[in-house]
């Protein structure tokens, strides 16, 4: 009578250790989908990509998130192939930014980039301020040009802003943008976007462009590869949230 006992049993164990491992597995692939800035990373191109990025964009760990969350440190200039034409910094002094600009784009990418920003719907006659970078990569004879508008007025921020790449026949591919909206100060319910640096992050001969996403209280790195004029991504991950 026993064994016609334990046969039942040991199937019902081995049922419930495959649902468990199923369940299990599933919670893992959901984390990994509630989190569209943070996807897996498994392949062996990938693993390169972040170890790079760990190593030459990440401070010590912060906030919540993944174990290898990390604060996003960006150079104080963007690589030694990198020309920079014009580009600014921005502090926080007395709860506010105040930005600098240094240096100004060629005449043509200016041309370009508020172009950019009026198809976004920015006004003729925003009251806000321009803020302009230029980047040439040298090694591969394209450029990066930003433009970023933003308009502080009480608890209310306006801003709109675009990231290109320009070829030398002024063609524009534009990487990330952000249409002319008003936002909280305090909290912003809008994604912004900033170029890190021009590097070679998978050791392929190609320059790509890094970049910091910012969702409020959510920093992320992302890597576009760009050939020949075009771009796609490639890397999005590691950074921190609160």
């Amino acid at each position: 009578m026993y064994p016609a006992v334990a046969l039942p049993t040991t199937k019902t164990l081995l049922i419930a250790a495959m649902l468990l491992l199923l369940i299990v597995g599933t919670r893992a692939n959901g984390q990994d989908e509630k989190d569209p800035h943070r996807p897996a990373c498994t392949s062996a191109r990938c693993l390169r990509i972040k170890s790079f990025l760990k190593t030459h964009y990440c401070g010590a760990a912060v906030g919540n998130g993944p174990d290898d969350s990390c604060e996003i440190r960006p150079p104080k200039r963007p690589g030694k192939d990198v020309k920079v034409t014009a580009g600014f910094d921005c502090k926080w002094v007395e709860d506010a930014r105040k930005c600098e600009q240094r240096g100004q784009p060629s005449p043509s990418v200016r041309s370009i980039l508020i172009g950019e920003l009026r198809r976004l719907g920015l006004p003729a006659r925003a009251p806000g301020q321009i803020y302009f970078t230029e980047w040439e990569s040298t090694s591969s004879g394209w450029f990066l040009a930003a433009a970023d508008y933003d308009y502080l007025k009480g608890d209310d921020l306006t801003l709109c802003e675009v990231i290109a790449i320009t070829d030398q026949n002024s063609h524009v591919h534009v990487l990330r943008k952000v249409p002319f909206q008003k936002t909280g100060a305090v909290k912003p319910e809008v994604t912004t976007w900033s170029a890190i640096d021009l590097a070679d992050v998978d050791g392929d001969g190609h320059i790509d462009v890094i970049l910091e996403g910012d969702a409020y209280e959510d920093h992320w790195l992302e890597v576009d590869s760009v050939r020949d004029g075009s771009f796609r991504t490639i890397f999005s991950g590691l950074g921190y949230y609160l």
